[in-house]
């Protein structure tokens, strides 16, 4: 029964990997691939790993079974609700890596700046097509270090988009914190995104 003890802590492995992966995966810390798999690994491989270490235990059998079997429900219910999902997990990821290459102030003030100059009709801005209700910002408005980053800055429903590529960014709104699949907060208003946009 000790040695039953001595193995709880193995228990957290599976979801600490899983969570891990993803979390390092979208940071820039593990290749893209890589942080799939290793988290398929965890996910799928290595609970029943951990479970079969409790049928080493030295006791009657129907209670090694009973440890198996718990041993693999209490992984299923860390992974499933305590452990964010693989796609939140990896935008947690994101956003730290964002956060390091883009100081949320120095965004923040950016974007304030341009909402100002946009109320007060004072905005220069990019002469491109472009969707009904959106801004397309100069990229002479961005402050200096900021300037040749982004692929583009636009306005939409007061919304300052900082845009990566097509589908990674930033964006600052009146939002404290989010932690979704497709949005996780750098800071106070500042988020990274992940999602298609025109």
């Amino acid at each position: 029964m000790r040695r039953a003890l001595q193995l709880l802590p193995l228990l957290g492995l599976a979801p600490l990997g899983h969570f891990l992966s993803a979390y390092l995966g979208g940071a820039g810390l593990l290749r893209s691939g890589d942080g799939i798999l290793i988290g398929l690994a965890c996910m799928f491989l290595l609970p029943w790993a951990v479970a079969a270490s409790f049928l080493m235990v030295k006791v009657a059998w129907p209670a090694r079974l009973l440890f198996f079997i718990g041993a693999m429900v209490v992984q299923g219910v860390l992974l499933f609700t305590v452990i964010p999902a693989g796609a939140t997990s990896e935008m947690m990821g994101i956003a730290r890596r964002l956060r390091r290459e883009f100081p949320p102030d120095q965004i923040r003030t950016c974007a304030a700046t341009l909402l100002q100059k946009q109320h007060d009709g004072i905005l220069a801005v990019r002469q491109e097509k472009r969707d009904q209700g959106t801004v397309l910002v100069d990229d002479s408005e961005l402050p200096i270090p900021l300037r040749g980053k982004f692929e583009r800055v636009f306005i939409e429903e007061q919304r300052v988009y900082f845009s990566l590529n097509r589908r990674t960014g930033i964006l600052c709104d009146s939002r404290k914190h989010v932690r979704e699949f497709s949005e996780c907060s750098m800071a106070d208003g500042v988020h990274a995104y992940r999602y298609e946009r025109q």
